[in-house]
């Protein structure tokens, strides 16, 4: 019987061994709180204070952009990062908006390249609302990571979990995070020259 390195127990003992507990993980305690939500609207009474975590699981279906609109109505956003595999003309449309009301100053998306086959209207419709907004930029790269990053003036708030940006199943997670470390970890998703292929 031939080994496989995913389940040779044995070896997985000898490497458990060998480690030492990060000092990155264990430096500090991490206030986290777990919730059930239909409406961020509603459900949520606040954003998560710094280094504060919410995990949530939703029991309705609704579109993971509704996040935006909850914190920008409270926090203006300077710059807003969002990785997605697959997103709506709606919320294209509803981020234009916020973006011309001055509710987020700056947009960065990171939208799966076969976004760009599976639905050519919205591409197309995005690209035209890029050539009159230069705060606007849209990478595309073949990626299914779900996360959402929002810069404000005070917070770096970190959104990520299984909803795309179109209509979601009835059953999601996300983590809804308010941490600079997590923000700039997450970051490299944007910035990986190697990764992005337009």
């Amino acid at each position: 019987m031939s080994k496989n390195k995913f389940f040779d127990f044995n070896n997985q003992k000898k490497e458990e061994k060998k480690e030492k507990p990060s000092e990155l993980f264990t430096s500090k305690f991490i206030a986290s709180h777990y919730q059930k939500i239909k409406n961020v609207g509603e459900d949520l009474m606040r954003v998560p204070t710094k280094d504060e975590f919410f995990f949530l699981q939703t029991d309705k279906a609704f579109n993971a952009f509704t996040f935006i609109p909850f914190v920008a109505k409270t926090y203006p956003i300077k710059h807003l990062y969002a990785c997605t595999y697959s997103i709506s003309r709606k919320v294209i449309d509803a981020l234009i908006e916020m973006h011309d009301k001055g509710m987020i100053e700056q947009i960065t998306l990171l939208i799966s390249e076969s976004m760009i086959k599976r639905n050519p209207v919205t591409i197309e419709n995005l690209k035209a609302m890029c050539t009159t907004r230069p705060n606007l930029k849209v990478q595309y790269a073949w990626s299914h990571a779900k996360v959402c990053l929002m810069e404000t003036h005070d917070f770096h708030f970190v959104i990520e979990g299984s909803g795309n940006w179109a209509e979601n199943a009835h059953f999601e997670q996300y983590v809804f995070a308010n941490s600079k470390g997590l923000y700039d970890f997450r970051l490299q998703l944007f910035t990986n020259v190697d990764m992005i292929k337009y």
